[in-house]
């Protein structure tokens, strides 16, 4: 990737001498923002365009240049990047549109392309994109004229969208904070967000990285990836509706929505997904403030109104709030004027109108061992006080850094007066202290340390010879049950015993060796929901029963299950299905014929260890059920954690697993069960 942004000289193609010319806006951007390197030029009618000679063709060109930007109709697209590849130029950007974005008969052209990059070893960001740019060489060559507003600073950015990526570095522009690096990748047909991410991670030119999706081109390579880093990694993920076209066959697949996948991801592998823009740009100066190393926040304000707001968002967002030190309180009391106000954390500073004395307590504040970081929330109008609180809020920015802790300033004044803050801050400005504390929240939970992310040892006992013989004699569909309950113990999953018969003669005497009482269900792999659909039929406790159970539930077909009766216990749902993108998802949850009414459930991407199936199950109210409640005993949590490793190994281990659902998974003080289990097989 460095050869994209580090590169010493641009050919710009597709440019002509007409005023409406896209690529002449390319050409206007390498100037505006300075670039260093050499600029070329190439049109089919040549001529001239700012003192620069447009070359007829490609061929043309007087040396091998490090990158070409290319802004040709789509169907010349292909010859031009043949063109590239015979004159040796090695990294391209095309920002030509009308390819698959406007339908599947573009598709070719793709290919045509794929094809000329893999012959002669070429790297291509695009099509459809605006391009690139790299703030400290001056390489621009997005196609709509931009200007250099904010200087360099410390945020990279891809963006699949060349409008809302736009939109991001001029954000940024506004709050004064600048960029490092952008990429606007469009239809991703070469380089993605994963080639993008993994370059902005090693650049040292990077402190925060911010990514707009809409798509996610290969999900578990970028958790990889994510998983490793030590910067922080802010994502708008969009298009969050894809999989509600999609009616899911079973509980876990109905649960485990592609949105809800991402979700779980990035979770797992440390990306802090955003909302919106807002929350973004929120998130991205929270991340350049310094290291928020623990909870306890400090709170500085000179409106009580404001500190009582940041005093609900520090007890919303996990802050402790120490008290003051006797000395501090003192020294602010000392310049009170009516004495009516009481200094505690928040410090409410409304009495006291000395901004040096508010200087000194911000720095005082930060250096106390008991502080990890700083709230300071100034309001003026900017009538008397002008000057002096724009001191004021450049100087908090000195402090934070000599005390290497992080001050959030949130100012409340008049708009021209927020505008030159944040001009000449020197770092971040806020306008809301719940913001604020949320950015402090971000800045103290997310980027700080490498992840683990998948499981790396199968756990003992795993018979991976016989569950594969066993699988691959199973066809397309649903699995039987008795084929499934083998496979699951395969794996050390227990399920309750159980027979498959066919009449009822041979239902009566399964029920004889299996005990009574007994559970009886249709065994047909189209009833997914049996419950629901009346096909189950429960405390069997002889042989007139069993037969008289068969004869109701024959109408689902002459196959049925049955089951010695379980003892009661709580019940949880435990299963998963295979993402594209993620590969096997796992989902935990409280169980049980409510299981799609409550949707107390969590996901994470397999295989899990024990740590992780643990946090799970954490994230369900549920858990403190298992604990005991009002002199009840605790129930068997470890026996309820070992299974979801060993689904989590399984459905990793066996792709072509669609969906498996487990519900109820009884979980008693002593081990745990599966009641009902069944899985979709799809082959390769």
């Amino acid at each position: 990737m460095e050869r994209f942004f580090d590169a010493k000289s641009v050919a710009v193609i597709g440019v002509s001498s007409s005023p409406t010319n896209l690529g002449r806006a390319i050409v206007f951007n390498l100037m505006e923002f300075q670039y260093r390197g050499l600029i070329y030029l190439v049109g089919p009618k040549g001529g001239v365009f700012a003192g620069h000679k447009i070359y007829r063709s490609v061929a043309e060109l007087p040396e091998v240049v490090d990158l070409a930007a290319v802004l040709v109709p789509a169907r010349a697209v292909p010859e031009v990047v043949r063109q590239c590849g015979e004159k040796g130029i090695r990294r391209i950007v095309v920002e030509s549109a009308g390819f698959r974005e406007l339908g599947d008969d573009r598709a070719g052209l793709e290919r045509e392309i794929q094809e000329a990059l893999e012959r002669y070893g070429m790297r291509m960001i695009g099509p459809n994109c605006i391009g690139i740019i790299n703030r400290h060489t001056g390489l621009a060559v997005p196609f709509m004229p931009m200007r250099a507003e904010a200087p360099p600073g410390r945020v990279s950015i891809f963006s699949q969208s060349g409008g809302v990526g736009a939109t991001m570095i001029n954000n940024c522009a506004a709050e004064g904070i600048g960029f490092s690096k952008f990429a606007s990748i469009g239809n991703k047909l070469d380089v993605n967000e994963c080639d993008l991410l993994a370059y902005y991670l090693d650049d040292a030119q990077t402190d925060v990285i911010f990514g707009y999706l809409e798509g996610i081109a290969q999900g578990r390579r970028l958790m990889e990836i994510a998983a490793r880093a030590t910067k922080p990694i802010v994502v708008h993920k969009s298009n969050r509706g894809g999989a509600g076209a999609v009616i899911a066959r079973s509980h876990s697949a109905s649960l485990t929505t592609d949105d809800a996948v991402t979700d779980a991801a990035f979770r797992q592998s440390g990306i802090l997904r955003v909302a919106d823009q807002n929350e973004g740009l929120t998130a991205i100066k929270g991340f350049l403030l310094p290291k928020m190393r623990g909870r306890r926040l400090a709170v500085i304000s000179r409106s009580g109104g404001h500190a009582v707001m940041a005093a609900d968002a520090a007890d919303e967002f996990g802050f402790e709030l120490p008290p003051y030190p006797e000395e501090l309180v003192k020294m602010a009391e000392s310049h009170a004027r009516a004495g009516v106000i009481q200094f505690h954390n928040p410090m409410d500073l409304g009495d006291v109108f000395d901004l040096e004395l508010y200087e000194k307590l911000a720095q005082q504040t930060v250096a106390r061992p008991d502080i990890d970081g700083l709230l300071f929330i100034h309001n003026y109008q900017g009538i008397f006080d002008a000057e002096g609180s724009r001191q004021l809020v450049k100087s908090l920015g000195r402090i934070m850094h000599a005390a290497q802790k992080p001050i959030a300033v949130c100012v409340f004044t008049m708009e021209k007066e927020l505008e030159l803050n944040r001009k000449s801050a020197g770092s971040p400005i806020f306008t809301d202290p719940r913001d604020a504390v949320r950015a402090l929240a971000w800045n103290r939970d997310f980027g700080a340390t490498a992840r683990r992310l998948f499981a790396t040892e199968r756990p003992s006992g795993v018979d991976l010879d016989r569950a594969r013989n066993a699988l691959t004699k199973s066809s397309e569909g649903a699995l039987a049950p008795d084929l499934l309950a083998s496979l699951l113990s395969c794996y050390g999953i227990a399920t309750v015993p159980l027979a498959v018969a066919a009449h009822k003669d041979e239902a009566a005497a399964a029920a004889s060796r299996l005990g009574y009482p007994v559970a009886m269900k249709t065994a047909a792999p189209h009833v997914l929901h049996k419950s629901d659909m009346g096909a189950v039929a429960l405390d069997l406790s002889d042989e007139a029963a069993v037969r008289k159970a068969y004869e109701r539930l024959k109408a689902f077909g002459p196959a049925v299950l049955l089951q010695k009766m379980a003892d009661p216990g709580m019940e949880w749902i435990v299963g998963g299905r295979q993402d594209k993108n993620f590969g096997p998802v796992v989902l935990v949850g409280l169980g049980g014929v409510y299981v799609e009414v409550f949707k107390e459930t969590a996901m994470g991407i397999g295989p899990l260890d024990k740590d992780q199936a643990r946090e799970l199950v954490e994230k369900c109210r549920g858990a403190a059920l298992l604990r005991g409640v009002r002199g009840r005993p605790p129930l068997d949590e470890d026996a309820l954690l070992e299974t979801i490793v060993r689904l989590s190994w399984f459905l990793y281990d066996f792709p072509q697993i669609a969906e498996l659902d487990m519900n109820p998974v009884r979980v008693y003080t002593h081990g745990c069960v599966a009641l009902d289990w069944r899985a979709v097989v799809r082959h390769a």
